[in-house]
């Protein structure tokens, strides 16, 4: 989370989540020193209204890689980037110095950030009124954030190329829709939008530092149900995670396995993988949905200061659904499709895995969740995926791989891995393997 005032109180600047494995590129730091005040007013129009044209309404296309929405962004005119629209951010973050410095941006000045363990600390830098312009959009200025050191390996982690995130602050003041099956998103003036009468469900948000919150019904086990309130973060390339350590009633299903959730500036991030009885969401219902279970630091006065969620509604929850953030009147319309509530997919073999090489198309094994199939099969950290099936890896996306480990339960899967030069062949069933494990 970056915190500094109120500009940036919290972020998970792209918690990049990997649903399907549950990688998670995630950024979570704090600032230490003041970042300064909201800038509210952008060319004489409020921050969000300088994007449109006078029809007060713009299109901008996106494409899904990797769990994420990702949009083109022109930095200076000049350069185009790949970025992340990431609701669950409130600021403009830039991964790689090396672009500013090429197009002569200057910095105002270094602050310094805490990462995830609240110990180590690294350094960003603080860019004011960068002329961006989101493809489909009028140009604007805005300030953004830059990390001083670009040490994620986020290109390996997703296996697609990142240049950083557009947080919520950008499009603040507006009314966005996002239609995940046509792929593309909507920015309307809040003065010129009709709320939709038919089809879509309303529901109240509190919008805190450009991010939206809403409340939901969750019941882990059996018999308790309690009201969580979750942050809706399109940055997230998971279903849904819950931080059990903010509420006593957030207790572990039964059924769970001790994992890695990712990696932040600070290391490994480490969790419990398993499934929540049931999730309601106004009419909306999810059963057995796979669940990451991740305590918070709340040991700190910092931390405890900046606590204002239980857990995140990811981006593989919200594009179930058409998405509609009136953020001026802080509301929230949701249109299910008619397989909202279908199971969700995620990993069911224990690997995790990198993309490498120029092309990213190489597959190296990270590490290997213990009693998984995977692990069973004796595939090992260092492994590199030459095969799956018959098919070589080279002509595969790391999203393709990380679909056929997600299949059903039960499917055999076979691989040719490279160990020490030498190929070899292993094989396992996909299966729901935590629940071998019953921890309660």
């Amino acid at each position: 989370m970056i915190k500094c005032l109120h500009v940036l109180d919290e972020l998970i600047s792209r918690c990049l989540y990997r649903a399907t494995w549950y990688l998670r590129a995630a950024i979570m730091v704090t600032l230490l020193l003041g970042f300064g005040g909201h800038v509210v007013f952008s060319q004489n129009k409020l921050i969000g209204l300088d994007l449109l044209d006078r029809d007060g309404r713009e299109k901008v296309d996106f494409k899904m890689e990797q769990g994420f929405i990702v949009v083109k962004v022109w930095l200076q005119g000049i350069i185009p980037l790949k970025m992340i629209f990431d609701t669950g951010a409130e600021n403009t973050i830039l991964f790689d110095k090396e672009i500013d410095q090429l197009l002569g941006i200057e910095f105002e000045r270094q602050i310094p950030i805490m990462g995830s363990d609240l110990d180590s600390v690294l350094i960003a830098n603080i860019a004011r009124r960068v002329k961006m312009r989101l493809e489909g959009c009028e140009s604007v200025n805005r300030d953004i954030i830059v990390l001083e050191n670009n040490n994620l390996l986020l290109r390996e982690k997703l296996g697609i190329e990142v240049n950083g995130i557009i947080g919520g602050s950008f499009f603040s003041n507006l009314v966005v829709k996002i239609d995940y099956s046509k792929k593309e998103i909507l920015l309307q003036h809040p003065n010129k939008f009709k709320p939709p009468k038919k089809n879509y469900q309303k529901f109240d948000m509190d919008i805190r530092s450009s991010k939206p919150y809403l409340v939901a019904d969750l019941t882990i086990r059996e018999g308790t149900t309690i009201p969580v309130r979750l942050l809706m973060d399109t940055g997230a390339a998971l279903a849904f995670l819950i931080h059990t350590n903010t509420d006593s009633a957030l207790t572990l299903p039964g059924k769970i396995m001790l994992g890695h959730l990712g990696y932040g500036l600070s290391g490994v991030l480490k969790g419990y993988l398993g499934k929540s009885r049931k999730l309601q969401l106004g009419s909306f219902e999810f059963h057995d949905i796979a669940t990451s279970f991740q305590d918070l630091d709340i040991d700190t006065s910092r931390t405890r200061r900046t606590l204002i969620r239980n857990g995140i509604l990811g981006n593989t929850f919200l594009s179930r659904f058409k998405v509609i953030i009136d953020y001026n009147r802080e509301a929230l319309y949701l249109r299910g499709g008619r397989k909202y509530n279908k199971e969700f997919e995620f990993d069911k073999s224990g690997l995790t895995i990198f993309a490498i090489g120029s092309q990213l198309n190489q597959y190296y094994v990270v590490a290997v969740l213990i009693d998984s199939p995977a692990y069973r099969a004796d595939i090992r950290p260092g492994d590199l995926i030459y095969k799956l099936g018959q098919r070589k890896t080279q002509h595969m996306t790391l999203q393709d791989i990380t679909r056929k480990l997600s299949r059903r339960t039960g499917k055999k899967i076979k691989v040719t891995l490279i160990r020490d030069e030498i190929r070899l062949k292993r094989e396992f069933r996909l299966e729901e393997w935590y629940k071998s494990k019953d921890y309660h």
